[in-house]
């Protein structure tokens, strides 16, 4: 069969099972996640292997200081691009995977600027070049269509979250999933035959890390070490909270440096592990006041992304959420939720089949997206 008539019959074909790689590298910047999974883009799939390649420090200086200044666009562009082929290849090589084992990879990017009020997100990667050097269709730039519409264009992940309960025999709804990267987001999945609702609900790592990146030189708060040291600010983070944003219904969807200069304000006055340690706590806050948007309280509560590792994080979350909070089941994976999630995009994407509604990014009816790109 030919590649474009191979191509042709993924899309027309619904039911058709593929082999789609997930990339995908947060606001973080901690590295890139890699999922490979087989999927009929509806309900059946299976993770198949995943691994985390981490950004060296010389990169993370380079993406850092482009999303300050925005120079030299052409040369971070290519290192990111460059990372990307570099770790597909080595996924490749280290779990014995041949280019024919792959029928379609899901690139997200590295984003540099979410704002969808002026209809502009930006995730930063070449999909066109990837394909090229990898010789495997790329999927990229999942979000941009549905800014294009009038959408928030994140978070995306809902439609995932939802798959993954939906096929657990022990699922109880309403459930939420919280991940906790560069910002925090929610999915308050309702029944198992409703469009789940999806969106960010504040600050996540980001803030954390910069704060410990300044006064510590260290990249994250390992285990949540420092911030477990320190006692949050109850009032602060109250005030925090009555900004408009955190009032305003969903969608809603954030920019990682959305909140900086209200935060450097709230918190000049505490010490070091004092701000951390709020910092986390506000995070618990920030998720109650996000679940006053439903009717219905939720039955259980999964966490994902990095933060879900940061003990001092847990902590708080445990004292305002203990009698709903599970652990991830084990064919989950914690890890490897957001890179699964978008191999499993890429698959409806190239199968046309939607992946946002108006209860996930606030778009008038319903939307697939993404670009594909064939090798040369």
């Amino acid at each position: 069969m030919k590649t474009s008539d191979k191509y042709s019959y993924f899309m027309k074909n619904n039911e058709t099972v593929v082999n789609c790689m997930g990339i995908m590298s947060g606001t973080s910047l901690d590295g890139l996640d890699i999922a490979l999974i087989r999927t009929n883009a509806i309900d059946k799939f299976e993770l198949k292997q995943f691994y985390t390649y981490e950004y060296n420090k010389s990169l993370k200086q380079s993406i850092n200081k482009f999303i300050q200044n925005r120079i030299s666009i052409k040369f971070v562009s290519k290192l990111i691009t460059e990372f990307n082929v570099k770790a597909i290849k080595t996924f490749m090589s280290d779990f014995n995977i041949k280019k024919n084992d792959i029928d379609v990879i899901g690139v997200h990017g590295q984003t540099i600027f979410h704002n969808p009020k002026e209809k502009w997100t930006w995730q930063l990667c070449d999909g066109k070049s990837i394909a090229n050097m990898i010789n495997i269709p790329v999927i990229s730039n999942f979000r941009y269509r549905d800014v294009c519409l009038g959408g928030e264009g994140a978070p995306l992940v809902g439609v995932w979250h939802k798959a993954l309960l939906n096929k657990d025999r022990d699922s109880i709804y309403p459930s939420v999933f919280l991940n906790i990267g560069g910002v925090s987001n929610i999915t308050y999945i309702k029944n198992k035959y409703d469009i789940p609702y999806s969106f960010d609900i504040g600050i996540g790592n980001g803030p954390i890390d910069s704060t410990v990146a300044e006064y510590f030189n260290i990249p994250f708060d390992k285990d949540g070490i420092i911030g477990l040291k320190g006692k949050a600010n109850i009032d602060i983070i109250n005030n925090i909270l009555s900004h408009t944003w955190f009032n305003h219904p969903p969608p809603k969807s954030l920019d990682k440096y959305h909140f900086d200069c209200i935060l450097k304000s709230s918190l000049k006055n505490l010490s070091t592990i004092d701000k951390v340690a709020t910092l986390s706590k506000l995070i618990s806050m920030q998720l109650k006041k996000s679940l006053s948007f439903f009717s219905k309280y939720p039955e259980r509560l999964y966490i994902s992304g990095g933060g879900s590792k940061n003990l001092c994080i847990l902590k708080y979350i445990k004292e305002d959420f203990n009698n709903i909070l599970m652990p991830l089941k084990k064919d989950w994976n914690p890890d490897a939720i957001e890179a699964q999630a978008f191999a499993y995009l890429a698959s409806k994407s190239l199968k046309g089949l939607p992946y946002t509604w108006d209860r996930i990014t606030g778009i008038q009816g319903e939307s697939s997206g993404g670009i594909l790109d064939f090798p040369d």
